[in-house]
């Protein structure tokens, strides 16, 4: 690929907007932002190695991109927690909160998106339903096809 092409074509969006997907692209810190996403109280170093069964550097990698992504950020509970790594937390921000609701809405159909046929019953072809929200922002994520139960996940 032709690098003068690739970074004139990249200049074209926001850095904001790459640097805040990119580490997205790698599947530890996927997991870690859902795993974060998933608890309002936010999470420790220990208690997100713990949850992976992970050495340190990894998981230390993953939250400095989400960090530096501004998708994630270290928090402290009180005054006397501040600059104590031990005691402080991770939590997702406000734009990590609304990247992932984003996707979610524009990547999975609402109901009102589904075919005319659907929406009366025929189910003669394959039918995916999902909600329009994240399961991050209301709790809970509905997930169907005709044979297959529910899924929620919290």
């Amino acid at each position: 690929m032709n690098e003068t092409i690739l970074e004139r074509k990249l200049s074209e969006v926001p850095s904001v907007i790459i640097n805040a997907t990119a580490p997205l692209g790698n599947k530890k810190a996927w997991a870690i932002y859902i795993a974060l996403l998933q608890r309002d109280e936010g999470l420790r170093f220990n208690q997100i190695r713990e949850l992976f069964e992970a050495e340190p550097p990894e998981i230390s990698r993953a939250l400095k991109a989400l960090s530096n992504a501004g998708l994630i950020a270290r928090q402290a509970r009180t005054l006397d927690d501040l600059g104590n790594i031990e005691a402080s937390f991770y939590v997702p921000t406000t734009l990590g909160k609304s990247l992932i609701a984003a996707l979610y809405r524009g990547l999975l159909p609402s109901r009102e998106d589904e075919p005319e046929k659907e929406k009366h019953g025929d189910t003669s072809g394959p039918v995916r339903a999902h909600t329009q929200e994240s399961p991050f922002s209301t709790g809970r994520i509905t997930t169907s096809t005709p044979g297959e139960a529910e899924v929620h996940v919290r």
